[in-house]
C-alpha cells in the first residue's frame, strides 16, 4: 500500500513507499523547497488516501471503514491540518539559533536564515548590535538527497591507500636522493656558450632598453624643464636696480632689455601676433637707457662698456630681418626701407627696416668711440649681412658708423669683408672705383691713414690706382703701410699666410699700428693663435719703453673675443688682463665666455670661470653679460637648472641667468 498525500505548503502531490512513513525530506517543488513530514499511511482511522485522492484499485482493500457522518468527516479533517501546522512549528523551532548578547547576557531565538548576520538585541535597554552566530555542522538540517555529507549521493569514496604503492604526491625531493635514485645519469649536456649568450641577451635587451629609455626621459625633462620667460627678470631687475652704482644701473638695464628684445624674436605660436612688436619695444628701451647713461656726467667711466653694449644691440638687431613671408605675417621687418609704388618718404614718416634700427643703435659709437672700436663692429656687422645676402645693407654701415675723416677707411674695410664673402660682387669694385678717385690726391688726413683701400686695390687689381704707402722693407715700414700688405698676403690667392704673420710681428712704428695689424692677422688668418702671443709680448714690451704710449683696450678686447671664439681660453684671459679700464676689462673677459659658447662645446660652466664681487656697487656690466651668456650657454648644454643660478645675487646678478637659461631654451 503506497502513502498518498499533497505538500501541505504547496500542494504538491506525492506517492511515497509505507516504509517512508514519518520521516522528513523536502520539497521537490522548485518554487517551494520546503521540509516535510512524510504522513503515516492513516491518521485517526481515517485513510490518507481519502484526504490526498482515492487511489485505484484501494477502495476495497482497505478492511478501515470509513466515517460517514459528515460531523466525524470535519473533525478528521481539522485534526490533519492542526497536526500539519504542529509540524510547521516544530520544524522551525529545530530550524531557530539560540543567540546570547554579549552587552546584557539577554537570550532570544533567531531564524536559521540569519545565521551569521547582524541583528538588534530585543532588550529595550540594551538594543546593542548583535552578530547571530554560525550554527554547528551538527546543528543544521540534513539534505535527504546527499545524507548528510559534503558530497553527491553517487560520489566515488576514496578508499584506503595499499601500503606497496609509492606515493605520486612528493614535489619536492633532495639532491641526494635524485643522485641515489639514478636520475643524475639523466641530465643534460651543458649548453654552449652561443646558447647561453642568446639567452642572456634576450634577458638583457629588454632591460637595457628600458634602461636607456628611463635615461632619455630624465634627461629630456632635465633640458625642458620649466620654460622662462622674460616677466620674470625684468621684474626682479626692476625691484633692485638701485642697489648697482648710478653709472652701471642703466647699462645692466639695456643688456636685460636687449636680451628680451633677442626672446621675443622667436616667439611660441599663441605669442606670434605681438611678439614683433614687444621686441622692437624692448630694443627701444635698451637704446634709451644707454642714451641715459651717456649723459651722465661720469660717462667717461663707462665709456668702453656702453661701446660695447651697442655693439652687441646691433649684432642682436640683425634678427629682425626676414623675408617676404614672415614680413607679410608681421613677424619680421624689411631689411632696406621700402614703399608702395617706389615712391619717396614724406616728412616725418617712419618705416621700419633693419637698416633704420641699426642706424638709430649705431649712432651711440659714431660721436664718441675710437676707430677701432667702431671698425671691429662694423666688421662683424658686414660678415653677418653677408651671411644672410644683405650686401647691400653692410655697404650702408659705414654712414652710420664713421665720421668724415674716418670714411675711407670705414668704407673700405667693410667692402674687404663683403669680398672675402662674394669675391664676384659688383658693389665691392664700385666702391674700389669711388674710393681712387676719391683718395687720388693721397689721404686727405691722418687719423686713420686709409690702409684698407690701397689693400682693395692691391686685391683687385684696380688701374691706376694711386699707391699712398710703398711695399715695407727690412728699413722702411710704417703703421699704414704694415696694415695695407699684410691685409693683401692674407687676401692673396695663393695664401701668404707666414708672409702676413711676419710682417704685422715685426718691430717698428708703434704698439697702435702693431696691435692693427696683428688684429687683422687674427680676424683673417686660418690659424691666428700667433697673432694673440706676439699681441701680448708688444705691449709688455712697449709697457717697458720710456714713452709710455697708451694701451689701446679696444684692440686688446677684440684680440681677446677671437682668441675665446678659438677655443684658447688663456691667451683670452691674458688679453683681456692687459686692458688698462676696469670696466672693458670686465667686459673682455665676460665676453670671453659669450665667444666660448658655441653649439659643439657641451661642457657645463661653473661660476669660476668669472669672478664677481659681493657689493652692489663694484659690479660691472661685464659681469652681467658674463653670467648671462654662462646661464644660455649651460641650458644649451645640459639642460635647463634654476638650481644653478639659485647661489646668484638676486636682484643684480641673478635676473641675468634667468634671461640665459630663457634665451638657451629657445637656442635648443
Amino acid at each position: 500500500m503506497a502513502i498518498v498525500f499533497n505538500c501541505p505548503q504547496c500542494n504538491h502531490p506525492y506517492r511515497l513507499k509505507d516504509e517512508l512513513a514519518g520521516k522528513r525530506a523536502t520539497c521537490k517543488n522548485p518554487d517551494c523547497r520546503q521540509v516535510i513530514q512524510i504522513p503515516n499511511p492513516s491518521v485517526n482511522g481515517i485513510r490518507i488516501a481519502d484526504l490526498g485522492g482515492i487511489l485505484p484499485g484501494d477502495a476495497g482493500n482497505d478492511p478501515t471503514p470509513l466515517p460517514t457522518n459528515p460531523g466525524d468527516i470535519e473533525a478528521a479533517a481539522l485534526q490533519a491540518l492542526s497536526d500539519t501546522a504542529k509540524e510547521k512549528e516544530d520544524i522551525a523551532a529545530e530550524k531557530a539559533i539560540p543567540v546570547v548578547c554579549p552587552h546584557c547576557d539577554h537570550k532570544w531565538m533567531e531564524p536559521f536564515e540569519k545565521a551569521g548576520k547582524n541583528t538588534l538585541c530585543p532588550n529595550e535597554e540594551c538594543r546593542q548590535r548583535v552578530k547571530v552566530p554560525m550554527p554547528k555542522k551538527g546543528d543544521a538540517p540534513v539534505d535527504w538527497r546527499t545524507g548528510g555529507t559534503n558530497k553527491p549521493s553517487l560520489a566515488k569514496e576514496n578508499f584506503e591507500k595499499p601500503t606497496d604503492i609509492v606515493s605520486s604526491e612528493a614535489k619536492v625531493i633532495t639532491k641526494k636522493a635524485w643522485e641515489e635514485g639514478g636520475g643524475a645519469e639523466q641530465d643534460l649536456e651543458p649548453h654552449s656558450w652561443k646558447y647561453k649568450l642568446f639567452v642572456y641577451s634576450l634577458i638583457a635587451t629588454p632591460i637595457i632598453a628600458v634602461a636607456i629609455g628611463t635615461w632619455f626621459f630624465v634627461s629630456w625633462r632635465k633640458s625642458t624643464g620649466e620654460e622662462l620667460k622674460m616677466d620674470q627678470p625684468l621684474k626682479e631687475f626692476s625691484e633692485s636696480r638701485e642697489e648697482l652704482s648710478p653709472a652701471e644701473a642703466p647699462i645692466y638695464a639695456a643688456i636685460l632689455e636687449g636680451s628680451a628684445g633677442e626672446f621675443h624674436l622667436f616667439p611660441k605660436k599663441e605669442d606670434k601676433e605681438t611678439a614683433l612688436a614687444k621686441a622692437m619695444q624692448h630694443f627701444t628701451k635698451a637704446r634709451g637707457e644707454l642714451q641715459q647713461a651717456a649723459q651722465r656726467d661720469d660717462r667717461k667711466t663707462t665709456a668702453g662698456e656702453r661701446y660695447a653694449v651697442a655693439s652687441e644691440l646691433a649684432m642682436i638687431m640683425i634678427g629682425l630681418g626676414g623675408n617676404e613671408k614672415e614680413i607679410k605675417d608681421g613677424l619680421r621687418i624689411a631689411w632696406l626701407p621700402s614703399l608702395p609704388g617706389g615712391r619717396a618718404l614724406r616728412p616725418n614718416e617712419k618705416v621700419h627696416s633693419v637698416q633704420e634700427e641699426l642706424r638709430l643703435t649705431l649712432a651711440l659709437l659714431k660721436g664718441d668711440a675710437d676707430f677701432d672700436t667702431k671698425a671691429a663692429i662694423a666688421r662683424r656687422l658686414a660678415r653677418e649681412l653677408t651671411k644672410r645676402s644683405q650686401g647691400d645693407l653692410a655697404f650702408g654701415l659705414p654712414s652710420f658708423l664713421f665720421n668724415e675723416p674716418e670714411m675711407p677707411e670705414g668704407r673700405a674695410l667693410v667692402a674687404l669683408e663683403v669680398y672675402r664673402s662674394d669675391r664676384g660682387s659688383p658693389e665691392v669694385k664700385k666702391v674700389a672705383e669711388e674710393l681712387k678717385a676719391q683718395l687720388a690726391k693721397g689721404p686727405a688726413g691722418k687719423n686713420p691713414a686709409p690702409a684698407s683701400a690701397q689693400t682693395l686695390w692691391l686685391t683687385l687689381g684696380t688701374e691706376k690706382a694711386p699707391t699712398m704707402f710703398p711695399q715695407p722693407t727690412s728699413q722702411q715700414l710704417s703703421d699704414p703701410s704694415r696694415l695695407a700688405y699684410v691685409g693683401t698676403y692674407l687676401l692673396a690667392p695663393e695664401g701668404k699666410s707666414p708672409v702676413a704673420l711676419e710682417l704685422a710681428s715685426r718691430g717698428g712704428g708703434t704698439m697702435l699700428g702693431q696691435l692693427r695689424a696683428l688684429t687683422l692677422y687674427a680676424e683673417w688668418a686660418p690659424d691666428p693663435s700667433p697673432a694673440f702671443d706676439s699681441a701680448v709680448s708688444t705691449v709688455n714690451r712697449t709697457a717697458k719703453s720710456p714713452t709710455k704710449e697708451p694701451i689701446p683696450g679696444s684692440l686688446l678686447l677684440r684680440l681677446s673675443q677671437i682668441a675665446a671664439s678659438t677655443g684658447r681660453l688663456d691667451q683670452s684671459k691674458q688679453l683681456a688682463d692687459l686692458i688698462p679700464d676696469e670696466g672693458q676689462r670686465v667686459w673682455a673677459k665676460g665676453a670671453a665666455i659669450q665667444f666660448s659658447a658655441t653649439v659643439e662645446n657641451k661642457s657645463k660652466l661653473d661660476d669660476a670661470v668669472l669672478e664677481t664681487p659681493d657689493d652692489p656697487k663694484k659690479l660691472r656690466a661685464g659681469h652681467a653679460w658674463g653670467r648671462l651668456w654662462q646661464a644660455r650657454h649651460n641650458t644649451r648644454a645640459v639642460g635647463a637648472d634654476t638650481k644653478l643660478i639659485a647661489g646668484w645675487s638676486k636682484g643684480t646678478i641673478k635676473p641675468f641667468g634667468l634671461a640665459g637659461i630663457a634665451l638657451g631654451q629657445h637656442d635648443k
